[in-house]
């Protein structure tokens, strides 16, 4: 019974449209339209993995963010937004991902500035905790790398290299990714909030997170996020003042 209040069964095909869709978008990033019909049986394969990966990080990210939200007496519930999730597919195409297919949308009158920042602090630790998750699995070394021949010439240090991907190391990555995009503090992202609420929380997770990037993946991931924290921030004080 509190499970069918929690989730509403609209909601649940939301999701699962949502996660669909971004995970298709994801592939495509990656495998391009001709892997899509060159390799198809492969290209499957790899929407596997991107469910299981991105699609898990985006999904348990926004239930984070209604599960505190309802916590503290609210009503919460995820929408989507068929505009940016046609959106996400079209540019998916030209090789770029906007992930923004829908959003857990708060209704409520009483939330304080820091139960708001809570709230958006449970998506990123979401993501945290996801990425340490899989970084047991890859340490566990339990599933072997997989081979695509669509992913040749694609080089990410420790992630993909020569056409393999290491399955949990890919997902530990992709989920700070999630998280690192999510804390840039440009409105409506959860940065925004968190920064509102506390300056020295938000710079203290911020850095945990690059310098935990930069460890374990690559230091020029530092460079792209400053890119679109400064790009994110500009187009929120224009749009949003």
């Amino acid at each position: 019974m509190m499970f069918r209040t929690l989730i509403e069964l609209d909601e649940i095909q939301q999701i699962l449209i949502s996660v669909i869709a971004i995970s298709f978008a994801f592939t495509l990033v990656f495998a391009h339209i001709d892997g899509l019909m060159q390799y198809p049986k492969e290209f499957a394969v790899f929407m596997v993995l991107s469910l299981v990966t991105i699609g898990s990080g985006f999904i348990l990210h926004e239930m984070s963010h209604k599960l505190v939200a309802v916590y503290y007496g609210a009503y919460a519930k995820f929408r989507m937004w068929t505009q940016g999730l046609i959106f996400m597919l079209a540019v998916s195409l030209f090789g770029v991902l906007f992930a923004a297919p829908g959003a857990v949308y708060i209704y409520s009158r009483n939330i304080t500035v820091k139960q708001n920042a809570v709230i958006s602090l449970a998506g990123p630790a979401m993501n945290i905790f996801l990425m340490c998750f899989f970084l047991a699995l890859h340490f566990l070394d339990i599933v072997k790398p997989f081979y695509f021949s669509f992913l040749y010439g694609v080089t990410f240090p420790n992630v993909i290299e020569g056409g393999a991907i290491d399955v949990w190391y890919f997902g530990a990555f992709i989920n700070l990714i999630l998280g690192l995009f999510n804390m840039i503090p440009a409105f409506p992202l959860d940065g925004s909030k968190i920064m509102a609420w506390n300056k020295p929380v938000w710079f203290g997770i911020t850095a945990v997170m690059l310098v935990l990037g930069a460890v374990l993946f690559s230091p020029m991931l530092v460079i792209p996020w400053v890119f679109f924290l400064i790009i994110l921030w500009l187009f929120s004080k224009m749009l949003f003042g």
